[in-house]
């Protein structure tokens, strides 16, 4: 029974390395994902979900991605947003957050919070060129608010234009060839 038990796992190995690795390894889907185009992923903090998720079409031709859009609406409650939870989305993203955005709605609390916790991440995975984008209100008002390893971009946005503000930040942190999709 064990020899025949091995047998099969050694043609079964023999048939996946003939007939299946050629196709994962020829294929357009593999070469997509070899690509060595810089990408930033994005993690947004938003009171609703649909606010943030407006912000894909300026991201089309640039390296950025909307990744993950955490919400203080969000049905079920278990997976609204909270500081376990943001941890949970951050720590397990791949390819791992750049960028993390709080919307103009978020409470201070909730803005220091959050960002306690992206600084976390960051120093624990050891994320490098990571942004913070805080659209909600100057930093002045968070005297205890600091980033290790993250800038942090934390003025509100003129005349209420938060999508060409943060597309402003992106393109002065990364670099107007990022931002126009040129990278």
């Amino acid at each position: 029974m064990n020899m025949t038990n091995a047998f099969l796992a050694i043609v079964t190995a023999l048939l996946v390395t003939a007939f299946v690795k050629p196709i994962f390894t020829s294929s357009p889907l593999s070469m997509a994902l070899t690509t060595q185009d810089p990408m930033y992923p994005i993690v947004a903090l938003g009171v609703y979900r649909h606010v943030a998720a407006s912000m894909d079409p300026l991201f089309v031709g640039t390296p950025f991605r909307m990744t993950a859009i955490m919400d203080t609406m969000q049905e079920p409650k278990s997976v609204r947003y909270s500081p376990h939870n943001m941890a949970t989305v951050l720590f397990n993203l791949h390819p791992r957050p750049k960028v993390f955005i709080t919307g103009a709605a978020i409470s201070r609390q909730m803005t220091h919070e959050s960002i306690h916790v992206w600084n976390a991440y960051v120093q624990e995975t050891k994320e490098k060129n990571t942004f913070v984008i805080n659209v909600s209100r100057p930093a002045a008002t968070y005297p205890s608010l600091s980033l290790t390893n993250s800038q942090l971009c934390d003025d509100p946005p003129p005349h209420g234009d938060w999508a060409s503000h943060i597309m402003r930040r992106l393109r002065e942190h990364y670099g107007s060839k990022a931002v126009s999709g040129d990278a």
